[in-house]
């Protein structure tokens, strides 16, 4: 006996609905996820043996696993119970250290990190840059021994820069940085999370808990030997000079030195620098104050913006690229040795004297990135119009003067970098990045004009070699 049933058409889609949610749940989405498991374990396998410096085990642990032992850590137990006395209740205590440490430890994810990321990133970074390496001590860092935390102490100038130092430090390690608070926001977080990149809030100053919390995951990175990257500055140069420096991270580093596996940290110093800095006019705009006392919000605005701004240089009619931009990496700095070289043990030292011990290595890191930082012929060519009092001045003229200092810096030893080892095309190259960016203007007679309302934006390219131009010029060379 056959019956025929009949349904209302919401009933039919609801059934289809959960048919395909049925489908999807039981039999698409485990397909998926073995997929990209099998996938994940060849590539941990594979990157184990190519890396120079391997994947460290802990690096691809879970986040939870990370988690627990940042909770069950005794010295955050204690912090625990300080912060349930002012609470007044050490369950909520324990809540918000559990909410710390989800939101700063990362959920590293080698497919992502290593092969899709390294992919887009290629396409995506070559896209706005020519990308260079001015030198590199890579031999020195083939005996970095595996035991060794690597860190690689950079300055910062752009967003762009942790994914630069990635890129190129992909076939060596993966290196894990810090983001703002901006990250937390969905979806930027789980993506920054998945490339290894840990959250700091600066909106925390004050609270021990959290401190506690971001101490004991960084020592814990440490003392499993996870490459770290640090940017000595703490935040982007908003005058072009390298900003004072911001050492608690650094600090926290230093306490996993003969920690776990860590025998020994070596620091890598690298300087980044950048034909164009696509927020340039953002960190000039804000050079008094900075953007902490705008708040999270205004920080995520800007890094928004930023996306924007890049986005929009992506359409096709307007790409070229914003110009070159260039790494120099230096000599590996063991701090065994430095502590050897300065008589000093630094985890044995009293409060007062270990943060004298810390400022004086930030600051011989800072002065070694100082003197990495590549000299691009955009910067040279500024330097000139702004110790020029003839203006305007013609091409001819203008690329003399740059030229003359080209030969002084090079003659010193300086980081200077010429695309192609052409001076001349270097020198044309960086007048058209100058007219680009609106900082000069040609007169109609073949000379250039500086445009009054850039003055601050050529003063902060000059800043980033102002210590190279007054090493090598006296006073009216220019």
């Amino acid at each position: 006996m056959q019956e025929t049933v009949t349904l209302a058409n919401w009933q039919f889609y609801l059934l289809l609905l959960l048919a395909v949610y049925a489908v999807w749940r039981l039999l698409i989405l485990p397909l998926l996820q073995g997929l990209i498991y099998r996938r994940s374990q060849s590539t941990e396998r594979v990157l184990d043996e190519e890396l120079e410096f391997g994947l460290p085990a802990y690096a691809i642990a879970s986040r939870q696993l990370w988690v627990d032992r940042i909770i069950s850590d005794p010295q955050v137990i204690d912090a625990i119970d300080k912060a349930g006395e002012k609470l007044g209740s050490r369950e909520e205590a324990l809540s918000q250290a559990r909410e710390f440490a989800t939101q700063i430890v990362p959920s590293f994810n080698a497919l992502l990190y290593f092969r899709i990321g390294n992919w887009v990133a290629r396409k995506w970074l070559r896209f706005y840059y020519w990308i260079q390496v001015g030198f590199s001590e890579h031999e020195e860092y083939k005996n970095i021994p595996r035991d060794s935390t690597v860190v690689m102490v950079s300055n910062h100038r752009s967003n762009f820069d942790p994914l630069f130092l990635i890129y190129l430090t992909s076939k060596t390690a993966p290196v894990s940085y810090s983001a703002g608070e901006w990250a937390l926001v969905t979806p930027f977080r789980q993506f920054i999370h998945a490339l290894g990149f840990f959250i700091v809030r600066r909106d925390q100053t004050g609270n021990a808990l959290y401190h506690k919390v971001l101490e004991r995951y960084v020592f814990l990175a440490t003392s499993h030997t996870i490459p770290q990257g640090l940017f000595i500055e703490g935040g982007l140069s908003r005058d072009g000079r390298i900003q004072p420096l911001k050492l608690g991270l650094l600090n926290y580093l230093v306490k996993g030195l003969g920690k776990g596996n860590c025998k020994d940290i070596v620091f890598i110093p690298c300087a980044i620098n950048y034909d164009k800095i696509p927020e340039d006019r953002t960190l000039v705009a804000h050079q008094e104050e900075g953007f902490k006392s705008k708040g999270p919000l205004y920080s995520l605005y800007s890094f928004v913006k930023f996306l924007t701004t890049i986005a929009t240089y992506m359409m096709p009619r307007r790409h070229k690229p914003y110009g070159y931009a260039c790494v120099n990496f230096g000599q590996p700095v063991s701090l065994s040795a430095w502590q050897q070289q300065h008589g000093l043990v630094i985890g044995e030292q009293e409060d007062a004297s270990r943060r004298e011990s810390i400022t004086a290595l930030g600051e011989d890191l800072a002065e070694r990135i100082g003197k990495l930082i590549p000299v691009l012929p955009t910067y040279l060519l500024a330097s000139v119009l702004g110790n020029s009092d003839d203006l305007p001045i013609s091409e001819l003229k203008l690329k003399v003067r740059a030229t003359r200092l080209i030969e002084d810096m090079i003659a010193a030893g300086l980081p200077v970098f010429l695309p192609n080892n052409d001076g001349d095309f270097a020198l044309s190259q960086g007048i058209y990045v100058l007219l680009r960016r609106n900082i000069i203007e040609p007169t109609g007679d073949g000379q250039f004009m500086l445009v009054e309302s850039k003055r601050k934006l050529l003063e902060y390219y000059c800043n980033t070699i102002s210590g190279f131009v007054d090493a090598v010029s006296g006073p009216g060379d220019q």
